[in-house]
């Protein structure tokens, strides 16, 4: 796994980790985390793809954030991204924010995408997002969070584990969070499912808080493909690494081959 870094126009300079050649998958990570998130699964990936983990616009190790930034300037960050590295078109997944994302760039760059895997991206109203906001703003509103705030959404947490998970908790910081999950929920989650113009699969963790809302992508979309893998929370790249590796190899895989 080796560090790089891009500049663009409008975004600034991004930071990624990648592994492996062929065929390229970005991956997204969620909210607060950074490339690093992916790091469990980098070499299963890197069996079959050239994989890229790209740290968002104001997280990691990429430049800050100079002003509020929408889920689709997330999705034109990612287009920058891609055309700084020469890469025409990609699979990519991402998760929760890195959800949101994937699912703006299977509706809007579409051109752009080999396929596509939402994973863990709640479906909810705005009216959902505000019933629960002060849920959200207490947890994404301070970067450092304890030892058992975190064993209540991994499988296991070590010192290691939590030492990573605040560290670019911290990286981001509290502002950078915050107006991430408002981007969140003032994204249209139904029109982009409505508007998929690649293969797509949605993904969750069969413990997670977004899969409770899978119903609404069969609605919107009854021929969406939708999986839940087991004894995975809201980050089955954590839980499960091999089996999250393995599901988005033969998706992605199969996706390539049409």
């Amino acid at each position: 796994m080796k560090d790089g870094f891009v500049q663009t126009a409008s975004h600034g300079c991004i930071h990624y980790v990648e592994a492996g050649s062929g065929k390229p998958l970005v991956l997204l990570h969620s909210n607060g985390a950074s490339a690093l998130q992916y790091r469990f699964t980098m070499e299963g990936f890197a069996k079959s793809w050239r994989v890229i983990a790209m740290d968002m616009p104001g997280h990691g190790d990429s430049d800050p954030l100079t002003r509020h930034y929408s889920i689709e300037d997330y999705c034109l960050s990612l287009v920058a991204f891609m055309d700084a590295l020469g890469i025409p078109k990609a699979h990519v997944s991402g998760c929760s924010c890195g959800g949101s994302i994937s699912a703006g760039f299977a509706s809007i760059h579409h051109t752009r995408a080999l396929s596509v895997v939402i994973v863990e991206l709640p479906f909810r109203t705005n009216d959902e997002w505000g019933a629960r906001w002060g849920h959200t703003e207490a947890n994404f509103g301070i970067p450092d969070q304890s030892m058992e705030e975190v064993s209540h959404r991994l499988n296991k947490v070590d010192d290691a584990v939590l030492t990573r998970w605040n560290i670019d908790r911290n990286k981001a910081g509290g502002k950078t969070m915050v107006g991430v999950m408002w981007a969140m929920r003032l994204f249209d989650v139904k029109t982009a499912i409505e508007n998929l113009g690649c293969p797509t699969m949605v993904l969750f963790g069969a413990k997670g808080p977004a899969v409770s809302l899978k119903d609404r992508y069969t609605q919107t979309a009854p021929k969406l493909p939708v999986k839940a893998l087991e004894n995975c929370w809201h980050f089955p790249m954590l839980d499960e690494p091999a089996a999250f590796a393995n599901t988005l190899i033969e998706f992605c895989g199969s996706a390539g081959k049409r």
